[in-house]
């Protein structure tokens, strides 16, 4: 039996390579994403801030320098996309949840 939910919400794992001097340091949160059909994100094909406001709804894991927890907002959600470092990551395990992929090695 397949089961299909009438407006798809899933959380799943981002890891992001945050740039420091000499190179980088990896962190990672979980993002709450919700469905989007392809030709919905397609409309935005070049516009990568468009398409990570389009899924990303919710966030677990993300504080600020004192480690308190960062409510999400639409706001705080907008600011991280406008880094590349976080708005790329996000994109990547939204699409790697949709279509089920494994990273490899």
């Amino acid at each position: 039996m397949l089961k299909i939910a009438q407006n798809p919400e899933f959380s799943h794992k981002v890891t992001v390579r945050i740039p420091v001097d000499g190179g980088h340091v990896e962190q990672s949160f979980t993002a709450r994403f919700r469905h989007v059909p392809w030709k919905d994100l397609e409309a935005v094909y070049q516009d990568i801030d468009a398409q990570a406001r389009l899924v990303w709804i919710g966030w677990e894991g993300i504080v600020d320098d004192d480690d308190n927890p960062i409510p999400f907002s639409d706001a705080a959600r907008d600011r991280l996309i406008e880094m590349r470092f976080i708005a790329l990551p996000v994109l990547r395990a939204y699409v790697d949840a949709v279509q089920g992929a494994k990273r490899g090695n």
